[in-house]
């Protein structure tokens, strides 16, 4: 399944959903699962409660949903099937007006876990990210296990929200970055059972201030430089790990303005999935919405602006495009430009 969180052409939201294509349907859209499971609960269980429990059972905030384990995502996995079903028998007018459905290209999308109990970010997984650190005199030696920074749960905006370039910066950077969901509260998992509990992924573009982190390497504790509002695109979806055979072998790339920039395989991760849940399951609980990223690879703009041509400016179009997952697009905005919505009183 493709979990989203989007606002309907209605106003009405945000709402967990689930993406689906279908030769029955003229063009991608989204189920809303509520609405759906609802439907499930009418015409196969005929209980009379369906609205009631369809309500508890499918709640409005995914990371909720993730928190309710297996029951609410067998219960969103029968909703889809349903509605999967309901088209074949020529439904889809009737699935369209109850709200069942509505057309991706009509559905805002928001970030699909709008705020993450935290965000670990991996540091320094692909050997070619780590090479640009050293030419740049900002990475030396490093541990013999996956280094980590914290992104704060208030840098996460949705596809096609604005990354705001702050005044307090002028060398903002990309990183695509594979990323996990937690799905379940565990302590100490063995690399060999991560699957027991990640639920699914997503795409996190790492956005991060250079010139930042070079001011606060001295200190030994890097925060501004990867924290400022807008800086933790997510999305578009979060795709469960069933889908997802081999999360190391997956096709990464980062394109700005059309123009690839970082173009990469999940094979070349140092530490594997598996490897980042163990290390970090072992200090840390990890709790159901968590996210871990997986670290970005070579081809960024880098530090002191080393490659200027490559800092994210006002109006840049920044597209992060995961095989499996999706494109996750955002637009660069200055600081000043931005919007009256934007600012916060």
């Amino acid at each position: 399944m493709k979990f989203v969180s989007y606002t309907g052409s209605d106003g009405i939201g945000p709402r967990v959903g689930a993406l689906l294509k279908s030769i029955d349907m003229p063009q991608e859209c989204i189920v809303d699962l509520e609405r759906a499971y609802a439907l499930y609960l009418e015409d196969v269980v005929a209980d009379p409660f369906a609205l009631q429990i369809a309500a508890i059972r499918i709640p409005q905030d995914l990371k909720a949903l993730i928190a309710g384990g297996p029951l609410s995502i067998t219960a969103a996995r029968e909703a889809l099937a349903h509605v999967s079903q309901a088209l074949g028998d020529a439904g889809y007018g009737r699935l369209l007006a109850a709200r069942v459905l509505q057309p991706s290209s009509v559905a805002k999308l928001h970030a699909p876990i709008a705020r993450p109990g935290k965000i670990i970010a991996i540091g320094a997984n692909y050997s070619g990210h780590i090479a640009e650190g050293r030419d740049a005199g900002v990475l030396r030696e490093l541990p013999a296990y996956p280094v980590a920074f914290l992104k704060m749960p208030s840098a996460v905006i949705g596809p096609d929200d604005m990354i705001v370039r702050s005044r307090h910066t002028e060398e903002l950077d990309y990183e695509i970055e594979l990323s996990m969901v937690i799905g379940k509260r565990c302590r100490d998992v063995p690399a060999a059972n991560w699957r027991d509990v990640v639920m699914g992924f997503t795409i996190v573009n790492d956005v991060s201030m250079r010139d930042l982190i070079v001011q606060e390497k001295p200190t030994g504790v890097v925060f501004q430089g990867k924290n400022l509002d807008t800086t933790c695109p997510m999305g578009p979806c979060v795709v469960t790990e069933d889908e997802i055979a081999d999360p190391g072998s997956l096709e990464i790339a980062l394109r700005v303005n059309g123009q690839t920039r970082q173009h990469d395989n999940t094979e070349n991760m140092i530490f594997t999935c598996g490897q980042i849940i163990e290390y970090w399951s072992s200090r840390l609980t990890l709790e159901p919405g968590d996210i871990l990223t997986t670290g970005t690879t070579s081809g960024v703009a880098g530090f002191s602006k080393r490659f200027p041509e490559r800092l994210l400016k006002h109006g840049d179009v920044v597209e992060a495009e995961i095989e499996s997952i999706g494109i996750l697009r955002n637009s660069v905005i200055d600081d000043e430009s931005r919007p009256a919505h934007l600012h916060i009183a």
